[in-house]
């Protein structure tokens, strides 16, 4: 699941990605300034390009929502419960004297570690093919900084205008976990201070008799797996 999951969203997210590159790279085509070159460049073909791009990015924009609003919940379960995961089997590796027996092999202790750290990585692959997309939208807006509208045509001047506008709306439909966090590079750190803080929770509530009978029901479950496997 976990596998599938990855796969088909960073399948979709560098989609997205190539998508809004390849319309930067339209826009690197138009010439310098905006103005027309004989034989080349007319003013009609330059509006034309411009509206055009900027027609494919609202479209982009609206499938980056569908993305969000189809994957929102998926995503949400996804990070909570690989979250939750890597929460339990951290606090499992700080007291292995706790729930695993002298004897057992070193390997049992770091496997559940292990495991999570995979899914660390497949939350951070998402992550980061993201932020792909977001670099991409905020390449667009630079180069429409670059010009100066009050030298130029009435079309282009309106063609930018309208092209600004547009992003500053779009700008606020970021992939999100059905609405309860915004998937971004700001939740790397998010997830570390959470991660760190839970950790340091569990570890001073573990004189807590809700903590005692968690330990003790999970050694018992460990020592139940550990006898029947070399019984």
């Amino acid at each position: 699941m976990d596998y599938v999951v990855t796969m088909s969203s960073c399948f979709f997210l560098q989609n997205l990605n190539v998508r809004f590159q390849t319309l930067n790279d339209f826009w690197k085509c138009l010439p310098a300034d905006l103005v027309p070159i004989p034989g080349q460049w007319t003013h009609i073909e330059i509006v034309d390009l411009m509206e055009n791009t900027r027609l494919l990015h609202s479209e982009l924009c609206e499938l980056l929502k569908m993305l969000s609003l189809s994957y929102g919940p998926l995503l949400l379960g996804f990070f909570t419960s690989s979250y939750i995961g890597l929460l339990i089997s951290v606090y499992y590796i700080v007291n292995k004297e706790t729930f695993f027996s002298q004897s057992s092999n070193s390997w049992e202790h770091i496997l559940p570690l292990i495991i999570h750290l995979q899914i660390l990585m497949f939350l951070m692959s998402i992550i980061v093919f993201v932020s792909f997309i977001n670099e991409k939208r905020l390449q667009m807006i630079s180069y429409l900084r670059l010009y100066r509208i009050s030298n130029l045509h009435f079309d282009k001047k309106r063609q930018i205008k309208m092209f600004m506008n547009q992003i500053s709306v779009c700008d606020s439909d970021q992939i999100s976990a059905f609405g309860f966090f915004n998937i971004n590079l700001n939740l790397v750190t998010t997830i570390l201070v959470l991660l760190i803080s839970g950790i340091i929770t569990l570890i001073q509530m573990k004189d807590h008799p809700m903590m005692l009978k968690f330990n003790n029901d999970t050694k018992s479950f460990f020592l139940k797996i550990y006898t029947t496997k070399y019984d």
